[in-house]
Protein backbone atom coordinates (compact mmCIF):
# COMPACT_ATOMS: atom_id res chain seq x y z
CA UNK A 1 0.00 0.00 0.00
CA UNK A 2 2.82 2.41 0.89
CA UNK A 3 4.56 1.56 -2.39
CA UNK A 4 1.37 2.34 -4.30
CA UNK A 5 1.03 5.70 -2.56
CA UNK A 6 4.67 6.57 -3.36
CA UNK A 7 4.07 5.79 -7.04
CA UNK A 8 0.97 8.00 -7.07
CA UNK A 9 2.91 10.86 -5.45
CA UNK A 10 5.73 10.43 -7.97
CA UNK A 11 3.27 10.48 -10.87
CA UNK A 12 1.68 13.66 -9.48
CA UNK A 13 5.13 15.23 -9.13
CA UNK A 14 6.06 14.36 -12.72
CA UNK A 15 2.70 15.63 -13.99
CA UNK A 16 3.05 18.90 -12.03
CA UNK A 17 6.57 19.41 -13.40
CA UNK A 18 5.44 18.88 -17.00
CA UNK A 19 2.46 21.19 -16.51
CA UNK A 20 4.77 23.84 -15.06
CA UNK A 21 7.11 23.60 -18.07
CA UNK A 22 4.16 23.86 -20.44
CA UNK A 23 2.73 26.91 -18.66
CA UNK A 24 5.97 28.86 -18.74
CA UNK A 25 6.52 27.91 -22.40
CA UNK A 26 3.20 27.47 -24.25
CA UNK A 27 5.04 27.04 -27.56
CA UNK A 28 6.71 23.88 -26.32
CA UNK A 29 3.89 21.74 -27.67
CA UNK A 30 4.96 22.83 -31.18
CA UNK A 31 8.71 22.61 -30.59
CA UNK A 32 9.12 19.24 -32.25
CA UNK A 33 7.20 20.44 -35.31
CA UNK A 34 9.27 23.64 -35.73
CA UNK A 35 12.61 22.32 -34.49
CA UNK A 36 15.42 22.71 -37.00
CA UNK A 37 13.49 24.92 -39.46
CA UNK A 38 16.14 27.22 -40.91
CA UNK A 39 16.02 29.78 -43.69
CA UNK A 40 17.69 27.27 -46.00
CA UNK A 41 15.25 24.48 -45.07
CA UNK A 42 12.26 26.70 -45.75
CA UNK A 43 13.74 28.06 -48.99
CA UNK A 44 14.20 24.53 -50.31
CA UNK A 45 10.65 23.59 -49.31
CA UNK A 46 9.22 26.68 -51.04
CA UNK A 47 11.11 26.08 -54.26
CA UNK A 48 10.17 22.40 -54.23
CA UNK A 49 6.51 23.34 -53.68
CA UNK A 50 6.35 25.74 -56.62
CA UNK A 51 8.44 23.60 -58.92
CA UNK A 52 5.94 20.78 -58.32
CA UNK A 53 3.03 22.91 -59.55
CA UNK A 54 2.07 22.87 -63.21
CA UNK A 55 0.15 26.15 -63.09
CA UNK A 56 -1.11 28.76 -60.67
CA UNK A 57 -3.71 31.49 -61.06
CA UNK A 58 -4.69 34.19 -58.58
CA UNK A 59 -6.41 37.54 -58.21
CA UNK A 60 -4.46 40.32 -56.53
CA UNK A 61 -4.61 43.86 -55.24
CA UNK A 62 -1.60 46.11 -55.80
CA UNK A 63 -0.62 49.22 -53.85
CA UNK A 64 2.29 51.47 -54.79
CA UNK A 65 3.88 54.11 -52.57
CA UNK A 66 6.14 56.33 -54.62
CA UNK A 67 8.13 59.53 -54.00
CA UNK A 68 6.85 60.64 -57.41
CA UNK A 69 3.18 60.52 -56.37
CA UNK A 70 1.48 62.22 -53.42
CA UNK A 71 -1.27 59.59 -53.17
CA UNK A 72 -1.24 55.83 -52.80
CA UNK A 73 -1.86 54.14 -56.16
CA UNK A 74 -4.10 51.06 -56.11
CA UNK A 75 -4.86 48.47 -58.78
CA UNK A 76 -6.63 45.14 -59.07
CA UNK A 77 -5.66 42.36 -61.43
CA UNK A 78 -5.04 38.72 -62.19
CA UNK A 79 -1.88 36.67 -62.44
CA UNK A 80 -1.24 33.38 -64.21
CA UNK A 81 1.92 31.26 -63.87
CA UNK A 82 2.99 28.16 -65.75
CA UNK A 83 6.10 26.15 -65.02
CA UNK A 84 8.92 26.64 -65.56
CA UNK A 85 9.00 30.34 -66.55
CA UNK A 86 5.78 31.55 -68.18
CA UNK A 87 3.59 34.24 -66.65
CA UNK A 88 0.81 36.70 -67.44
CA UNK A 89 -0.14 39.71 -65.30
CA UNK A 90 -3.28 41.70 -66.11
CA UNK A 91 -4.44 45.00 -64.62
CA UNK A 92 -6.93 47.48 -66.04
CA UNK A 93 -4.40 49.59 -67.94
CA UNK A 94 -1.54 47.17 -68.60
CA UNK A 95 -0.78 43.57 -69.50
CA UNK A 96 2.65 41.92 -69.00
CA UNK A 97 3.12 38.54 -70.69
CA UNK A 98 6.11 36.22 -70.97
CA UNK A 99 6.65 32.85 -72.63
CA UNK A 100 9.97 32.48 -70.81
CA UNK A 101 12.08 33.84 -73.65
CA UNK A 102 10.27 37.05 -74.59
CA UNK A 103 8.30 39.56 -72.56
CA UNK A 104 5.51 41.77 -73.89
CA UNK A 105 4.31 44.91 -72.09
CA UNK A 106 1.03 46.30 -73.38
CA UNK A 107 -0.24 49.77 -72.51
CA UNK A 108 -3.90 50.24 -73.36
CA UNK A 109 -3.65 54.00 -72.83
CA UNK A 110 -0.75 54.39 -75.28
CA UNK A 111 -2.06 51.77 -77.72
CA UNK A 112 1.43 50.30 -77.75
CA UNK A 113 3.13 47.02 -76.89
CA UNK A 114 6.87 46.54 -76.44
CA UNK A 115 8.57 43.20 -76.97
CA UNK A 116 11.94 42.38 -75.46
CA UNK A 117 14.08 39.48 -74.28
CA UNK A 118 13.34 38.40 -70.70
CA UNK A 119 17.04 38.48 -69.79
CA UNK A 120 17.15 42.17 -70.78
CA UNK A 121 14.06 43.18 -68.79
CA UNK A 122 15.25 43.37 -65.19
CA UNK A 123 12.89 46.22 -64.28
CA UNK A 124 9.74 44.16 -64.66
CA UNK A 125 8.26 42.08 -61.87
CA UNK A 126 8.78 38.43 -62.75
CA UNK A 127 6.95 36.31 -60.15
CA UNK A 128 8.94 33.19 -61.01
CA UNK A 129 12.09 34.86 -59.65
CA UNK A 130 10.59 35.15 -56.16
CA UNK A 131 8.76 31.84 -55.96
CA UNK A 132 10.68 29.30 -58.02
CA UNK A 133 14.36 30.23 -57.98
CA UNK A 134 15.01 33.16 -55.64
CA UNK A 135 18.07 31.49 -54.07
CA UNK A 136 20.06 32.30 -57.19
CA UNK A 137 19.95 36.10 -57.04
CA UNK A 138 19.02 36.92 -53.45
CA UNK A 139 20.23 36.48 -49.91
CA UNK A 140 17.23 35.17 -47.98
CA UNK A 141 16.25 34.91 -44.35
CA UNK A 142 13.28 33.54 -42.43
CA UNK A 143 12.22 36.36 -40.11
CA UNK A 144 9.66 34.49 -38.06
CA UNK A 145 5.93 34.05 -38.43
CA UNK A 146 3.10 36.56 -38.77
CA UNK A 147 -0.67 36.27 -38.50
CA UNK A 148 -2.66 37.65 -41.41
CA UNK A 149 -6.40 37.23 -40.98
CA UNK A 150 -6.96 33.81 -39.46
CA UNK A 151 -3.85 32.12 -40.84
CA UNK A 152 -0.17 32.01 -39.86
CA UNK A 153 2.47 32.89 -42.46
CA UNK A 154 6.22 32.51 -42.76
CA UNK A 155 7.91 35.85 -43.39
CA UNK A 156 10.83 35.52 -45.83
CA UNK A 157 13.05 38.49 -46.64
CA UNK A 158 15.21 38.65 -49.78
CA UNK A 159 18.08 41.10 -50.24
CA UNK A 160 19.62 41.45 -53.69
CA UNK A 161 23.11 39.98 -54.11
CA UNK A 162 23.91 42.50 -56.82
CA UNK A 163 23.45 46.24 -57.25
CA UNK A 164 22.33 45.47 -60.80
CA UNK A 165 19.08 43.89 -59.58
CA UNK A 166 16.22 46.38 -59.90
CA UNK A 167 14.40 45.06 -56.83
CA UNK A 168 16.57 45.68 -53.79
CA UNK A 169 14.47 44.18 -51.01
CA UNK A 170 11.56 41.76 -51.18
CA UNK A 171 9.36 40.43 -48.38
CA UNK A 172 7.22 37.38 -49.13
CA UNK A 173 4.59 35.85 -46.84
CA UNK A 174 3.98 32.13 -47.36
CA UNK A 175 1.05 30.40 -45.67
CA UNK A 176 2.44 28.01 -43.08
CA UNK A 177 -0.05 25.26 -43.85
CA UNK A 178 0.49 24.96 -47.62
CA UNK A 179 3.33 27.40 -48.51
CA UNK A 180 1.09 29.32 -50.93
CA UNK A 181 2.01 32.99 -51.21
CA UNK A 182 -0.30 35.52 -49.53
CA UNK A 183 1.55 38.79 -49.94
CA UNK A 184 4.66 40.20 -51.63
CA UNK A 185 6.21 43.56 -50.75
CA UNK A 186 9.17 44.96 -52.65
CA UNK A 187 11.33 48.06 -52.83
CA UNK A 188 12.89 48.99 -56.17
CA UNK A 189 15.83 51.22 -57.10
CA UNK A 190 13.46 54.17 -57.65
CA UNK A 191 12.30 53.96 -54.00
CA UNK A 192 8.85 52.71 -55.02
CA UNK A 193 7.36 50.40 -52.40
CA UNK A 194 4.84 47.95 -53.85
CA UNK A 195 2.52 45.53 -52.05
CA UNK A 196 0.75 42.66 -53.79
CA UNK A 197 -1.98 40.86 -51.83
CA UNK A 198 -3.26 37.59 -53.31
CA UNK A 199 -6.60 35.77 -53.06
CA UNK A 200 -8.55 33.04 -54.87
CA UNK A 201 -5.38 31.05 -55.53
CA UNK A 202 -5.94 28.03 -57.77
CA UNK A 203 -3.30 25.50 -58.75
CA UNK A 204 -2.84 23.02 -61.59
CA UNK A 205 -5.51 24.45 -63.88
CA UNK A 206 -5.31 23.66 -67.59
CA UNK A 207 -3.70 26.82 -69.01
CA UNK A 208 -2.77 26.83 -72.69
CA UNK A 209 0.69 28.06 -73.77
CA UNK A 210 -1.09 30.56 -76.03
CA UNK A 211 -2.12 32.50 -72.92
CA UNK A 212 1.55 33.38 -72.41
CA UNK A 213 2.13 34.85 -75.87
CA UNK A 214 0.76 38.34 -76.52
CA UNK A 215 -0.95 39.08 -79.81
CA UNK A 216 -1.41 42.84 -80.28
CA UNK A 217 -4.97 43.96 -81.03
CA UNK A 218 -5.65 45.86 -84.25
CA UNK A 219 -4.44 49.43 -84.18
CA UNK A 220 -1.79 48.75 -81.53
CA UNK A 221 1.81 49.69 -82.31
CA UNK A 222 4.42 46.97 -81.76
CA UNK A 223 7.84 48.19 -80.63
CA UNK A 224 10.23 45.27 -81.08
CA UNK A 225 13.39 45.71 -78.98
CA UNK A 226 14.69 42.20 -79.53
CA UNK A 227 16.69 43.28 -82.58
CA UNK A 228 17.97 46.50 -81.02
CA UNK A 229 19.54 45.02 -77.90
CA UNK A 230 17.30 47.22 -75.79
CA UNK A 231 17.13 46.96 -71.99
CA UNK A 232 14.00 48.39 -70.39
Amino acid sequence: MKLLLKKKKMNRTIFSFLLFIFLINPASIHSEQNQGLTSENLALKIEAKYNSLKTLSTSFEQEIKSPDFSTLRKFKGKMYLKNPNKFRIEISSQVVVSDGEYIWVYSEENKQVTKNMVKKSSKFFRPNDYLFNFRKNYHYKLEGEEKIGKSIYYKMVYISKSEVEFFRKIIVFFEKENLLVKRIEYLDQNENYTTLSFRNIKVNLNLSDSKFVFKPPKGVELVDLTELGGNR
